[in-house]
Order: C-alpha cells, then sequence, then structure tokens
C-alpha cells in the first residue's frame, strides 16, 4: 500500500507541474522578402507578429552583426507598434534566452529595448541574453530607436505541456483500478 500511495505521489507531483520541451528557433532555411507591418510570421513553435511602423522579416545570413545565418530582422520608429511573439496553438511558454544585436543604420554603440518591460541593451555584436521569461503568453518587444534594425536568432524556449483533463481522468480511473485490485488481494 505504501508503494502504491508514493506511485500515486509521484506522478500526481509530475503531472501538475507539466512538462516541458526545450526548443530553438534558428529561422535556418526560412529566409524571406521582409516587408512593411503588419505582419507575421512563424518559426519552429512560434510566432512573430509585427504592427504598427515597422519593417521586418526572416533575412538571410548577410544581414550586419548577425551569425551568418538566416536571422528575423526588425526596424522601427521608437513610439509606434511592438513585436509580439506567442506560441503557435496559443498557450503559455517560456522564454528563456535570445541572441540580439543592433543590425544597420546605426552608429550608436548601443540601443535601449523593453522585452517585457525589462530593459535590455543592445550592441553591435550578437549576444545572448537570459530572460527567463516564465509561463507566459505572449512576450512583446518595444522601445527601438527610429531606423535602427536590430536582429534576433536562436531563441530558446520551453513549451509548457500541461495534461487535458480527459488524460487526467483516465490516469484517476486507472489508479482507483489498480487500488481497488491492490485491496483485494490483502
Amino acid at each position: 500500500m505504501k508503494t502504491l500511495r508514493n506511485l500515486g505521489l509521484a506522478m500526481a507531483f509530475s503531472m501538475a507541474f507539466g512538462t516541458t520541451q526545450a526548443a530553438i528557433v534558428t529561422f535556418n532555411g526560412e529566409a524571406q522578402n521582409a516587408g512593411f507591418a503588419p505582419f507575421a510570421v512563424s518559426s519552429g513553435g512560434l510566432n512573430f507578429a509585427v504592427g504598427g511602423d515597422f519593417y521586418g522579416g526572416i533575412w538571410d545570413g548577410s544581414s550586419p552583426n548577425s551569425n551568418g545565418t538566416d536571422n528575423f530582422i526588425y526596424s522601427s520608429s521608437p513610439t509606434a507598434g511592438m513585436l509580439t511573439i506567442t506560441k503557435t496553438g496559443g498557450g503559455l511558454f517560456s522564454l528563456n534566452s535570445i541572441d540580439m544585436a543592433i543590425s544597420w543604420y546605426d552608429a550608436n554603440p548601443t540601443e535601449s529595448i523593453f522585452v517585457n518591460g525589462n530593459l535590455l541593451q543592445l550592441t553591435q555584436s550578437l549576444t545572448t541574453y537570459n530572460l527567463n521569461l516564465a509561463n507566459v503568453s505572449s512576450v512583446s518587444i518595444t522601445g527601438f530607436g527610429s531606423g535602427v534594425y536590430w536582429t534576433a536568432d536562436n531563441i530558446v524556449y520551453d513549451s509548457n505541456n500541461v495534461p487535458e483533463p480527459g488524460s487526467l481522468a483516465l490516469l484517476g480511473l486507472g489508479l482507483a483500478g489498480l487500488a481497488a485490485s491492490i485491496r483485494r488481494k490483502h
């Protein structure tokens, strides 16, 4: 009976917190013509939606300060619109890190942007920023300098998969049946 109880507690604990699946969005092999907003692209299980006075898309590796592979490139005015990142199909996800840099048309050594209200200082070098934004339904990036282009690549996120209620009900019925059969043996 103690073993059954421990098994039930372990299963309940693991199901209560769901499972995560780490993924990296690299944009490789997805280069397309960039365009003016509003536009949206999907890659690697995430959606990137742009509104306002923006220009961007998935660019080949020729953009300055990139890592030489396809990457997301984006430009805006400092007061109009934003980039919104969501999970394809909806739901919660955790944005762990993102590689970003200033890309084109900016002689400044740094530019300030905001990711869900958190200040990031972009530089002319592609840098990994650890964001650790857990259990969010969307991520908003705002606050770009006028006419500044930036690039993003290697976006690491966890897809929070929460079991469906029907699956939990079936698990509960299975555990109840197991418990009943063990009681009959004793």
